[in-house]
């Protein structure tokens, strides 16, 4: 099917080298054309009335259940979510039913995804203690995951000799989970008795994920590596992170270590426990709200260079049993652009630095190809934003199909109306309901790597 040209007409373009007023023209699935442009003859004419036009959003860190959790989410409910958000990439993490982690496994999974998304999509490898040797044999996926810290199944790599291994045999880009989990166990032994949601921050408390990131950071400049430290949350994170990025730069070394943030450890607190219990249960923890002020700082000064949601849906169901077998994560793809539009909007950030952390960031640590920035010959994934809309959020507007969001009675300024997915229009939100997803299964791309 031909890709339609499309010319959006008089929005403020937010490219590399700022904002700038003009037009985008859309052909064979590409940006042909920013600024002064003559979209005559086009199959569709979108007039922008000055609303901004930011690059896709890229969320590259989700989990979105294919293969074998699927009675959470899968990749046609997700994709949706994701695009209703202005998100057109996401990249998936390992931890699912079976894990990503040979070979057979990954391709088994791009065959599944590659039918059902809406979105374009990457893939992690999940390290295990023992799956080194197939690493020669993987291509084409964003990362290694190490969960240093529980997760699912064999995916726990938490001895610094299997470390030191994996560090050793993968030599291209690695992201960690990093808490130490021999202090998590030795609290939740410790707090075996508690039986309240908020027992969860002082269990995985800053001190194991900051231990880990020592660790880690260690062993990245052991072996020259890059590595990124997923959803930080914590001043004593930061401090680590100073350390060790001080060492790497003493060392002689390839070592690069980056992080991101995730919003709700932006916007959320330990003050949701007592309305929002297991709801609220989430690893890493949310923290207290002066942890917020201090990752805000933190993306401000540029000790963490992107954000991503850990989009990790569970049903109600699940989320309402007792704290100890209540399983940790939320939803949050497709909320993710709108509540950093709402912190534009509150003067807590500029729409630049959101377009910095929410696409030019994640397109320099993965090094994504031709996407993530808005420029001429660039894939044209696209989202178009009212930047004076207003809404409540509510479970009903989410696609996702655990159908709940622990934003639920937020009201927010700043939301996405279109979005574009290699150029053909995926999503369009009017002024009232849900919007609608118009783009069909099976229509993204997986992304390609520098």
């Amino acid at each position: 099917m031909d890709t339609p040209t499309t010319w959006i007409k008089d929005v403020e373009l937010f490219t590399p080298d700022g904002r700038h007023r003009g037009d985008c023209l859309i052909k064979n699935g590409r940006i042909a054309q920013l600024g002064d442009v003559d979209g005559s003859g086009s199959d569709e004419v979108v007039e922008g009335n000055g609303r901004w036009l930011f690059p896709g959003i890229i969320d590259a860190h989700v989990h979105f259940r294919t293969p074998g959790l699927t009675h959470k989410e899968d990749w046609t409910t997700a994709s949706a979510a994701a695009v209703a958000g202005g998100v057109t990439t996401a990249f998936d993490m390992p931890n699912v039913d079976p894990a990503t982690i040979t070979p057979q496994s990954l391709d088994d999974k791009r065959d599944l995804v590659g039918e059902q998304t809406r979105c374009n999509f990457g893939f992690f490898y999940g390290a295990t203690a023992d799956n080194t040797d197939s690493y020669d044999t993987v291509d084409g996926v964003c990362a290694l995951k190490i969960f240093m810290a529980m997760s699912t199944g064999n995916l726990l790599v938490d001895k610094e000799e299997d470390l030191r291994r994996v560090f050793g045999a993968w030599d291209g880009q690695i992201s960690v989970h990093a808490e130490n989990q021999a202090r998590l166990d030795a609290r939740r032994e410790e707090f075996k008795d508690r039986t309240d949601t908020a027992v969860h921050s002082e269990i995985r408390d800053p001190k194991a994920a900051a231990d880990a990131i020592r660790l880690a950071g260690e062993l990245a400049i052991e072996f020259g590596r890059q590595v990124h430290v997923l959803h930080t949350s914590t001043g004593a994170e930061m401090e680590a992170l100073a350390e060790v990025r001080e060492a790497a730069d003493q060392a002689d070394t390839d070592a690069r270590i980056t992080a991101e943030v995730c919003p709700h450890h932006l916007v959320m607190s330990t003050e949701m426990y007592d309305k929002w219990g297991n709801y609220a249960k989430v690893n890493p923890p949310v923290r207290p709200p002066e942890e917020q002020a201090r990752m805000w700082q933190a993306l401000h000064d540029g000790d963490v260079q992107m954000m991503a949601t850990d989009h990790a849906p569970h049903r109600p169901e699940e989320k309402e049993q007792p704290y100890w077998k209540a399983p940790s994560g939320m939803p949050g793809v497709q909320t993710l652009l709108p509540v950093m539009l709402d912190a534009a909007h509150r003067d807590k950030c500029s729409p630049e630095q959101v377009v910095e952390w929410l696409c030019h960031g994640p397109t320099e640590i993965y090094g994504i190809e031709e996407r993530g920035r808005l420029e001429e010959g660039n894939w044209a994934d696209l989202t178009l934003i009212d930047p004076e809309m207003t809404r409540e959020v509510t479970d009903a507007d989410q696609f996702s199909r655990c159908g709940w969001t622990p934003l639920r009675g937020r009201t927010l300024s700043g939301w996405p109306t279109e979005t574009w997915v290699n150029g053909r229009l995926a999503y369009r939100r009017e002024d009232k309901g849900q919007g609608v997803v118009r783009a069909d299964e099976g229509t993204g791309r997986e992304v390609d790597f520098r």
